[in-house]
């Protein structure tokens, strides 16, 4: 559900001007209003959905504020997609549309307080940011073993960066599934309406 979830995201935004290097393959620059830049190596441009971003909901309906959801999205530069490709070609694993080529969307479950980040979902992506349909996994990271000089590293901390400068707003923007203290906790004060609502909704979700 969540990657078809990520899919639908990516096909839907809005497509704005927005600087790029001619270098990377993907044929629409992506949205500013929608995705953050974080950062470009010699081969990948980082960047992560600033507007999908949101906290993980717990089997109770209610969310856990400590475990951020993030859909993220990597480009590569042509020599890097020839790396992809030559690599599949030599485990023998199929290079079907590899030509069409861009990219990477990974979605992320980051845990703020351990600052660990688990790879729940990584698809490759055509130049329409369009799934190539070829799963693949990668291995939990923990940012306290990692150096800080690491480029996934840096990624990893500017998405938590942002969480903490836009926490209220990314908790107004699910305020139905949010705990009472976690919203005290992050200075946000109920109307008697909103609280009201919050107590109807909680009771059809039991």
């Amino acid at each position: 559900m969540k990657r078809y979830l990520f899919i639908l995201v990516l096909s839907l935004m809005t497509v704005i001007s927005f600087p790029i290097n001619n270098s990377f393959a993907a044929t629409e620059p992506l949205s500013e209003e929608v995705f953050q830049w974080v950062q470009a190596t010699p081969r990948s441009s980082y960047y992560f959905n600033k507007d999908a971003m949101t906290y993980e909901i717990g089997a109770d309906g209610d969310a856990d504020t400590n475990i951020l959801i993030v859909p993220t999205v990597r480009l590569f530069d042509n020599m890097q997609i020839q790396d992809v490709i030559m690599k599949r070609q030599w485990r023998n694993l199929s290079t079907y549309r590899f030509d069409e080529l861009s990219g990477v969307a990974e979605y992320l479950r980051i845990n703020i307080k351990d600052k660990t980040v688990e790879y729940t979902e990584c698809v490759y992506l055509d130049q329409g940011y369009n799934s190539l349909y070829v799963n693949y996994e990668r291995p939990t990271q923990n940012m306290n073993t990692m150096s800080v000089k690491d480029v996934d590293y840096n990624f990893y901390q500017a998405i938590l960066d942002y969480e903490k400068e836009h926490r209220k707003e990314l908790l107004t923007k699910i305020i139905d599934q949010v705990k009472p203290e976690d919203l005290k906790a992050a200075g946000i004060t109920l109307t008697k309406e909103q609280k009201k609502n919050m107590k109807e909704n909680k009771k059809q979700r039991r």
